[in-house]
């Protein structure tokens, strides 16, 4: 019988990436190894996948049983759990193969115990992308963008010409477009294979706008017509990638 014992630094943060996973899937397996935690989530139209990966490093305690131990639970009620948590305050997960007690530790202390559900693991077709642009930049100005595209229309629309400029598009009743030029401080790296545009649902990149209060960087990488792969990078050497099919126009 497996156990795990993790606690994880910040409870709020924890809740930041549960809330994104909760806008794709009811319930999420989470496989807990000794090289680190990992989580992969497929929506039921199979439009956007979200994978999770939290190194041993991510945590200040992290205790593992055997090869691995499985986490199963419901993402909506577990995230109302971890929500009551305070700023500065830690989670700690306890696992064996029957329950899972969730602790958040703070000033006080408040615990859960809930069933560890045997929740499936999705089956991911194998996919090789060829991505054609690729930029790496501060979460802000695309989170921001975002907002603007959302509210014009339904769609937003990524286009790169060149290695000199950006463009993040909001298509809808109106257009709105914001403008980002390599040159600026916010970006790290950009890289234009060739010129590239394609467009994509608002709907499913608002899911993971939670995961812009955890990430300070972001990476995006697309081709013309093709699925989306975002990369936020997270706090001790995590990552969550969210890859989204793109939207006919």
């Amino acid at each position: 019988m497996g156990k795990a014992r993790l606690s994880y630094p910040d409870a709020k943060s924890f809740y930041n990436i549960l809330e994104s996973l909760s806008k794709i899937v009811d319930e999420v397996a989470m496989i807990i190894k000794p090289e680190g935690v990992k989580a992969i989530a497929l929506d039921p139209a199979h439009v956007a996948l979200i994978t999770i990966e939290l190194p041993p490093e991510s945590f200040i305690e992290y205790e593992v049983e055997g090869d691995e131990v499985k986490l199963g639970f419901n993402v909506t009620n577990t995230a109302k759990i971890i929500k009551r948590g305070k700023k500065g305050d830690k989670l700690d997960i306890e696992v064996t193969d029957e329950d899972v007690r969730w602790s958040i530790v703070g000033t006080t202390i408040k615990r859960f115990k809930v069933l560890n559900l045997d929740v499936p693991l999705p089956e991911i077709p194998e996919a090789g992308f060829e991505f054609t642009v690729k930029l790496s930049m501060i979460v802000d100005p695309f989170k921001n963008a975002l907002k603007d595209a959302e509210a014009v229309g339904d769609t937003v629309e990524l286009e790169a010409k060149d290695e000199t400029l950006f463009i993040i598009r909001g298509i809808g009743a109106t257009v709105s477009e914001t403008k980002i030029r390599s040159d600026t401080p916010a970006v790290v790296e950009y890289e234009v294979k060739e010129p590239s545009k394609s467009a994509y649902s608002i709907d499913y990149l608002k899911h993971i706008l939670s995961l812009t209060k955890v990430a300070d960087m972001i990476t995006i990488e697309f081709s013309s017509d093709m699925p989306l792969r975002l990369q936020f990078q997270l706090p001790a050497g995590g990552k969550v990638e969210y890859l989204l099919a793109p939207k006919a126009v």
